[in-house]
């Protein structure tokens, strides 16, 4: 039964009017999971409207000789109960009035009702405006240009273009894998260089010409029309954009997907080609662009346009494929409906999910994109208020104001729109304010979780280290893995039989030098002479072959156990000299070395109370561990390989050091003491995660350092 009034006090403004659709309107009848739906598509702007069977009756009877008096007439004797109201009415002669689908002769009362829609327009186009991170800027419209190429269009994306996508596409699938390593190897150093971000600046538009081509020529494929295309600034980035909407008028929703997926395919094309001259291409400009071109079209499209939770391609070819238009205003209203009626006990509510399946979507899409744009909008604001800070207070104050004042007033506007409310305000604004007051005291006032994660390595001594201390083939251990040994105790022995020969050689040579030496010094003095420095030379040649013949034996050097952990694999294999043999293991704890950033060495140094630490290979064991140590001064290098990109860790490093371990920010050294960890089999080297735990603290609490922080290095205040 319906609640809402049936007469509107507004209804003599319009009663006389006799409207009727403009001869270019086109109306669609299309099936959405079951249910009639029909779609009013202008071809001159492409734009697509959906209404409901009931409102495809009124449309219909608008001939231009009938009132809207005699329309609603019409309506309520074919629908009964199910037919509009005189507001409903209003609102659609406003909504076609605002799209220039309406011709009448509109009196000026009648022009201030119906200016609604123009009003949402205007507003379409503000809340562009003021969204810093697209913005439009409508350049071009490609209907002429589309329609002369009709045929081309066609070709593209015909069954023989598909096979040729597919023979192009698959194969670069298929030899992907093995070039892995090479593309991906130190990845964010070498896409951060100042060179390659050019080169992306340059490739990213193009790329995504092609991308936007793709959607339009596979729109006027479809039979559709498209006029509309320009730039996007996306972050500041200048992007092309189409509007392919005419794609809704499709009744096959596998022919509407197609068209949303187009750019993704038509993309995806395009890097399979830069792969291929990738591989054939020697080091240079030329291959380095086919890189970024590969980066752009492979790893852009599949974390954004790929990416359902943001309103690109995967957000239309999903809600194409389950038939669901307007998936996320949709699933925004759902979730408007179950506060209202559940929250704030507006049993009158009509529910926009009319199944089970739809209410499954709205409520699992509403919440799960409404916090992946969060995060998204977040890291976007942080990131480049890191490089360019006054932007990004900018656009960290715009997400901020987005994400909650505007919600929140659209919340409250919407919820004294209802009619119960105004019946039952003071229950309603009193639960609204206790929500509000609620919020408020988790962000501020309740204590949460607060710790700081962070990765280190096991560090031994120096005389812990069992190292090869000349290059030769390891021949065996002269003393078992894992028996307890005194300094000087045999630990290991290698063999290399030139270094055998050569020292047999110089042997020889030596006591050939001395015979000849007394003979000469009793003969003649100044031969004598000549012959001694010869023998000075071989005597100090073959000290230094008996040095690296000892090195072929390796001793312990402290008291501990032995441990060899790659004991199995070391007969017969090529040491060079420093290589690891293994480990002596004395009593005291191991010694995990952490490394910090500025924005985390605070926290940990003065308010943890807790040290907990896993192996890398041991991840469901959890030790405890204590701060035993911490160099005060900060350091620009890392101790270890392991600590940067590279090496599987965090800590940004200077691409342009040799060495790989000079940082690009300083960096604080601290060591943990892990006693449970004694007698275990550990590796030098060895990775191992730290969470430090800290006093429990509100959000806002944790959220204000890093803020202010980031506030004071960039102003250097």
């Amino acid at each position: 039964m319906r609640d809402a009034p049936l007469e509107s006090n507004l209804w003599y403004r319009v009663a006389d009017l006799r409207p009727r659709l403009v001869a270019r309107a086109r109306l669609h009848r299309h099936l959405y999971r079951g249910r009639v739906w029909y779609l009013l598509q202008d071809p001159a702007t492409g734009r697509v409207h959906r209404f409901t069977p009931a409102a495809r009756l009124v449309l219909a009877a608008m001939d231009g000789q009938r009132s809207v008096r005699d329309l609603w007439a019409i309506a309520g004797s074919k629908l009964g109960d199910d037919a509009p109201t005189q507001d409903d009415l209003i609102q659609l002669l406003g909504q076609l009035h605002g799209a220039d689908l309406l011709a009448t002769d509109v009196p000026p009362d009648a022009l201030e009702l119906f200016d609604r829609g123009q009003r949402e327009a205007r507003a379409k186009r503000r809340r562009s405006w003021i969204n810093p991170m697209a913005i439009r800027l409508p350049l071009w419209d490609p209907g002429r240009f589309l329609d002369r190429h009709a045929a081309v269009c066609r070709l593209l994306w015909s069954r023989g273009a598909g096979l040729l996508w597919l023979a192009v596409v698959l194969p670069a699938l298929m030899l992907l894998p093995a070039q892995w390593g090479e593309l991906t190897g130190n990845l964010s150093d070498r896409v951060l260089q100042a060179d390659n971000l050019l080169l992306i600046v340059l490739v990213f538009p193009l790329i995504k010409a092609l991308h936007e081509m793709g959607h339009a020529t596979a729109t006027r494929a479809a039979g559709g029309e498209v006029h509309d295309m320009g730039l996007m600034l996306l972050v500041l980035m200048p992007v092309p954009y189409v509007d392919a909407s005419a794609a809704n008028v499709l009744r096959s929703r596998w022919q509407r997907a197609m068209i949303g997926a187009a750019g993704m395919v038509t993309e995806l094309f395009f890097a399979a080609l830069a792969f291929y001259a990738w591989l054939l291409m020697e080091p240079g400009f030329v291959r380095a662009v086919c890189f970024n071109i590969m980066f752009v079209a492979g790893v852009s499209t599949l974390l954004f346009n790929g990416n359902p939770l943001l309103r690109y391609d995967a957000y239309y070819i999903l809600a194409d494929l389950v038939e669901l238009p307007n998936l996320a205003a949709q699933s925004a209203r759902y979730w408007g409906y179950l506060l209202k009626r559940y929250l704030f006990r507006l049993r009158d509510m009509e529910s926009p999910a009319q199944t089970l399946s739809e209410r499954l979507w709205f409520g699992c899409y509403g919440i799960t994109s409404a916090v992946y744009r969060v995060f998204i909008a977040l890291a976007i604001a942080i990131f480049i208020g890191t490089q360019f800070f006054f932007f990004g207070v900018l656009l960290a104050i715009w997400a901020v104001v987005m994400m909650t004042v505007v919600p929140v007033g659209k919340a409250l506007k919407a919820l004294a729109a209802v009619p119960e409310t105004r019946e039952r305000g003071g229950r309603v604004w009193g639960t609204a304010l206790a929500c509000l007051a609620l919020i408020v005291g988790v962000i501020g006032f309740l204590p949460l979780p607060n710790r700081t994660v962070a990765q280190g390595v096991v560090w031994l001594p120096e005389q812990s280290i069992v190292r090869a201390g000349s290059p030769g083939f390891f021949r065996a251990f002269e003393t078992a893995p894992g028996t307890a040994v005194e300094p000087g105790t045999l630990l290991a022995r290698s063999v290399d039989t030139a270094l055998d020969a050569e020292l047999r050689l110089l042997q020889a040579r030596v006591a050939e030098l001395e015979a000849n030496y007394a003979a000469e010094f009793v003969a003649d003095r100044a031969r004598a002479e000549i012959v001694r420095d010869q023998l000075q030379h071989a005597q100090a040649a073959l000290e230094r072959v008996r040095q690296r013949a000892q090195g072929l034996v390796v001793a312990a050097s402290t008291r501990g156990r032995f441990t060899a952990p790659l004991a199995n694999d070391m007969p017969g294999r090529y040491l060079q000299q420093g290589n690891v043999i293994g480990y002596v293991l004395g009593d005291a704890a191991p010694v995990v070395r952490v490394v910090l950033e500025q924005a985390a060495v605070d926290d940990v140094a003065s308010g943890t109370h807790e040290v907990l630490v896993r192996r890398a290979s041991e991840l469901g064991q959890i030790w405890p561990g204590r701060v035993v140590r911490q160099v005060p001064a900060a350091l620009d290098e890392v101790p270890s390989a392991a600590f940067t990109p590279t090496g599987g860790g965090n800590i940004a490093t200077d691409p342009r050091d040799p060495k790989g371990l000079r940082t690009l920010e300083k960096v604080f050294q601290l060591d943990v003491e892990v006693d449970t960890l004694v007698g275990r089999e550990l590796r030098y080297g060895e990775r191992v995660h730290l969470r430090f735990a800290h006093e429990p603290a509100p959000l806002a609490a944790q959220l204000w350092p890093p803020l202010r922080r980031l506030f004071l290095r960039h102003f250097s205040v």
